[in-house]
C-alpha cells in the first residue's frame, strides 16, 4: 500500500514543478555566447546595415506566419549575374540571404527583427536588432530574452539598463510586466521581456 502513496507524493510534486515556468537562460550564459559567436553576431548587423533597406523580420514571414528560406539547392545560380534572377528581398540579395540564414544557425536565433532608417539631414543610417535567444509562453504571461544591437539606446525615455544583478532574479521578484538591458559591449546588450496577458473584465 505504500507504494502507490508514494507514486502519488511524486506526482503530485512533478505537477507542482510543472507550474513553475522554466527559468531563461542566465545573463552570463548569453555574454558567453555573444563572446563565443560575436564575429557572427558583427557580421549580421554589417549586412542590415549596409544592405536591407526598412523595417522588417527575417526570414521574411509569409501571409500565413511561415518563415520563408532560401533553398540552399539553388545556391549554384544565386551568384550568376543576371539580375532578374534575384529579386531584393526588404532590399537583401540572395547572396546576403543565404549568408544571413548561415549567421543565424551558427548563432543559434530564429529570426531578426531589423529596424533601418535613413537620415538624410546627416547622411547616416541607424540600424537597429532584436535577435531572440529564448521565449516561454504560458497561459497568462510570456518571457523573453534576446540580444539587441541599439546605439541609441541609452538616450530612450523609460528604458532601464542595469549593469549589476542578474536580470532573470530581477524580474522573478515580482513577475510584473518587466523589461530590462543590461550592456554586454558597446551598443550590444541583453533584453529581458517578461509580459502578462490581463484579461477583459
Amino acid at each position: 500500500m505504500r507504494i502507490p502513496i508514494i507514486i502519488l507524493l511524486l506526482a503530485s510534486l512533478f505537477a507542482a514543478s510543472c507550474g513553475e515556468p522554466p527559468m531563461p537562460p542566465g545573463d552570463e550564459e548569453m555574454i558567453r555566447h555573444f563572446a563565443t559567436h560575436e564575429a557572427a553576431f558583427c557580421k549580421v548587423c554589417e549586412i542590415m546595415a549596409e544592405s536591407s533597406d526598412g523595417s522588417f523580420h527575417y526570414p521574411p514571414l509569409s501571409p500565413n506566419g511561415i518563415i520563408i528560406l532560401d533553398s540552399t539547392e539553388q545556391s549554384d545560380t544565386s551568384y550568376e549575374s543576371n539580375d532578374e534572377q534575384d529579386i531584393p528581398v526588404y532590399g537583401l540579395l540572395k547572396p546576403d540571404r543565404i549568408l544571413l540564414d548561415s549567421l543565424l544557425s551558427e548563432i543559434g536565433c530564429g529570426f531578426v527583427l531589423v529596424d533601418r532608417r535613413e537620415w538624410e539631414t546627416a547622411d547616416s543610417i541607424y540600424v537597429s536588432l532584436v535577435i531572440p535567444y529564448y521565449s516561454h509562453n504560458i497561459v497568462d504571461a510570456e518571457t523573453s530574452k534576446s540580444f539587441v544591437y541599439d546605439p541609441g539606446l541609452r538616450s530612450y525615455r523609460d528604458v532601464r539598463i542595469t549593469e549589476h544583478g542578474d536580470l532573470n532574479e530581477i524580474y522573478r521578484r515580482t513577475y510584473n510586466d518587466t523589461t530590462l538591458y543590461k550592456p554586454i559591449k558597446e551598443d550590444w546588450y541583453i533584453k529581458l521581456e517578461h509580459l502578462l496577458f490581463r484579461k477583459n473584465s
